[in-house]
């Protein structure tokens, strides 16, 4: 460990007080300093002789952390008169080493929160320049029980703070650093063995052997899971993997020890041993967090959509929600919860920057304006709502398995704790009257679109308002587990499901129990993964039974049309694929794809019902309900469809038989997947608050689309219930017509529970 020194330059001692997890560090950093990433600072150094001009103070919220901890440089780097012989005395300079054991105050870091006078041996809070009757070696609570420098005044708790954030700053950009070259070596010593392909037939997936069931690939990784058995072609791979593992672990470690001191270093306000220094922090600690690289750390776990990593990482995330809990608690650091990141391009640390050996550089845009990442309670948000979908599933999974795995236990319980610090944070939040609105996607500070309100400006701002309301409105509302079925004296009845003979059949059969957890695991990562256009419904008693609604992509002759599936997930999976039926079909009349039948099948590599090569077939246990879902939306539901059919050739836009293909689905599409929707047939249905969402925020972009393609086709102005579109004699609808009145309809039953 450092041994400290206080005038200016004592050593660290690298032969006493010596452990493992130190020698580890020492390897860490011997890694990065040949990585020439971090200089080599091994010496305690003093400050700048001089206090460092200081910019104006910034009032401005929108500030950058950097601008905004400019006036207080000087708490941190300053030279200061001793108290007592009024000589010069500089702030000490190190770097703190996150130890094993309980001890907030560590010696590296108890170390720095002294300020000795190299002339007269005067000890200093380096806070507030108050004498401590500590000697000029003091290393804090943990070598000097009677030092209590760490309490004596809010300056000190955020120099502490500082200091540690800078120490976790050194590590982490020291170990992504070396993580990328480790990955980059081995990309490079694989390439050319991976050749799996993506081929035709409608899936756009390669199930390979490269990746498990939800994408996080073998051996160990943050934001990731772990997944099979690793295979080695030398005994030197073999050595050096567990080598890699044993850094990754201790790295681990390192983040649990720093995720655990920063969360005591924060104002706690409602302890029961709330000090002076945590009801009135120093202003400068909401700054210091958003600079440091916690947010990212913060991110990458909240991203994370690995049930199976949340439990192999209990200490880690439980460690993580305790952080999230105490930012909520004051009114500085709840900011760097609720606020947009400002997105960083490139830094060496908050200690680097704070001492000026080195910058900070924002990433920017097109138009030059720095980019913003969606706030961290947002991320958290999606991480809840995951939670919740787990839950949902797993009560189901632990009432039918009364023996329950240890996996199934600790993920249920570290998803109720998710959930229970989510109502925590959202009370805390209520209390300091925090605003919690989700910042633009492009980073721009122009506001949300909302249905039904006038707003002046460019066609183009317009329609990025509106698109980023759908985005935010599919969100919303893209996972739920439902009632599909009715009870009856019978039982539970699906009479508006393709499969309800196959769930009536299978009511008393046994999924294994690692097949049971899977499809709760995969639900769950559902329920925050899926793309804007995809909804998914599962039901509440029958997870097995889901109902699926897909828009159709712009650009194509399925533009803003919905399309509903019903999906049954068979005993066997995911050894075996789900099973999918299309519904919207004009009643059996319209066969709006060759890959989507009059009779509802659909033909999908992916499910076993087109021809394919083998790595577009069903993978079991890495293939996932997503895949085929996705899929469906971008490989079939495409822009030539005519091309789909085999022996069609190459996709030509120009082809005379495709463009009289693509009138006649835009037509269908126009009756069956758009005005359908609209009638009063389904304002009381599992999809209600889609049908409003959607229609009524793309409200002027579909009527546009209608009339663009009527002035192509006559027949939207008298339109059959025929297969062919067009019957002399028959019943006809103008669509576009058709379409204003279901609007006019659906605008005074907006369903009580949509929110966009």
């Amino acid at each position: 460990m450092r041994d400290e020194s206080r005038n200016g330059h004592e050593a660290f001692d690298s032969g006493a007080d010596v452990n493992d997890d130190e020698a580890l560090a020492r390897r860490l950093q011997k890694e990065w300093d040949d990585a020439e990433l971090l200089e080599d600072r091994d010496d305690v150094t003093a400050g700048p002789s001089k206090p460092k001009p200081q910019a104006e103070s910034s009032t401005n919220e929108c500030a950058t952390p950097d601008k905004r901890l400019t006036q207080y440089r000087h708490l941190f780097t300053a030279d200061r008169p001793c108290s007592k012989c009024r000589a010069p005395v500089r702030p000490p300079r190190g770097y703190v080493v996150f130890k094993s054991g309980d001890e907030i105050i560590q010696p590296t870091l108890g170390l720095l929160l002294h300020a000795p006078c190299s002339s007269c041996s005067t000890n200093h809070c380096r806070g507030c320049f108050s004498p401590q009757p500590c000697t000029v070696s003091c290393k804090g609570k943990t070598t000097n029980p009677k030092c209590t420098v760490h309490t004596c005044c809010a300056e000190i708790r955020a120099i502490a703070l500082f200091e540690a954030l800078g120490g976790f700053d050194r590590q982490y950009i020291g170990e992504r650093a070396n993580s990328e070259s480790r990955a980059f070596n081995i990309a490079s010593k694989n390439k050319g063995l991976n050749k799996n392909t993506v081929g035709p037939g409608g899936t756009g997936y390669s199930s390979g052997t490269s990746h498990s069931a939800y994408g996080y690939g073998s051996g160990r990784g943050r934001g990731r899971g772990r997944g099979g058995k690793q295979q080695f072609e030398s005994r030197e791979d073999y050595f050096e993997d567990k080598r890699l593992k044993e850094l990754a672990s201790h790295f681990e470690e390192l983040i649990n020890r720093a995720l655990r001191i920063v969360t005591a270093l924060l104002p706690a306000p409602y302890s029961e041993t709330a000090q002076i220094y945590d009801m009135l922090p120093h202003p400068s600690i909401g700054s210091l967090l958003s600079l440091s690289k916690i947010p990212d750390l913060l991110s990458q776990l909240l991203c994370n959509d690995s049930v199976t990593d949340w439990a192999q990482r209990s200490s880690t995330y439980n460690l993580m929600l305790a952080l999230l809990r105490r930012m909520a608690d004051c009114e500085l650091t709840v900011q760097v919860l609720v606020e947009p990141r400002w997105q960083m391009s490139k830094g060496q640390g908050i200690e680097n920057w704070m001492w000026d050996d080195g910058d900070i550089e924002w990433a920017k845009n097109q138009d030059g304006e720095i980019e913003i990442a969606p706030a961290l309670y947002e991320r958290f948000k999606k991480l809840r709502k995951q939670s919740q979908a787990f839950l949902s599933g797993a009560s189901q999974l632990m009432d039918s398995e009364p023996e329950s795995s240890e996996e199934t236990v600790m993920v249920t319980s570290l998803c109720g704790d998710i959930i229970a610090a989510g109502d925590n944070i959202e009370r805390a939040i209520g209390i300091l009257g925090v605003p919690t609105s989700q910042p633009p996607e492009n980073g721009s500070s122009s506001s949300l679109a909302v249905p039904g309100s006038s707003r002046k400006g460019k066609e183009r701002d317009s329609n990025i308002d509106v698109e980023r309301a759908y985005s935010q409105a599919c969100e919303q509302l893209a996972f739920q587990h439902v009632s599909i079925g009715v009870s009856d004296s019978e039982g539970w009845q699906y009479p508006n499901y393709n499969f309800a003979n196959e769930l009536k059949s299978t009511q008393n059969a046994t999924r294994s129990p690692k097949d049971r957890l899977h499809l709760v695991k995969e639900l769950a990562v559902m329920a925050t993964s899926l793309p804007p256009g995809i909804w998914v419904r599962v039901d509440e008693v029958r997870n097995d039974c889901i109902k699926i609604m897909v828009a159709g992509p712009e650009g194509t002759p399925y533009a803003n049309g919905l399309f509903e599936f019903d999906c049954f997930m068979p005993i066997n999976y995911p050894q075996g694929p789900p099973q999918m039926h299309l519904r919207t079909t004009g009643r059996g009349n319209v066969r709006f794809n060759p890959n989507l039948y009059a009779c509802g099948k659909v033909c999908l590599s992916l499910l076993g019902t087109w021809s394919g090569s083998p790595e577009e077939q069903w993978a079991p246990y890495k293939s996932t309900l997503l895949q085929v879902l996705v899929s469906i939306q971008s490989m079939i539901l495409i822009e030539l469809p005519y091309f789909n059919e085999p022996g069609y050739g190459k996709a030509n836009p120009n082809h005379k038989a495709s463009i009289e293909y693509n009138r006649n689905i835009a037509l269908q599409t126009t009756r069956w997947a758009i005005v359908e929707w609209l009638g009063d047939t389904y304002k009381d249905s599992i999809w209600a608050d889609v049908i409003h969402s959607h229609f009524t925020i793309r409200e002027n972009r579909i009527r546009k689309q209608i009339k663009e393609w009527a002035k192509k086709d006559q027949k939207f102005g008298a339109y059959s219930s025929s297969s062919e579109g067009y019957r002399s004699g028959s019943h006809h609808q103008d669509l576009l017509g058709e379409f204003e009145k279901g609007m006019a309809s659906l605008r005074l039953r907006a369903p009580g529970e949509s929110n966009y």
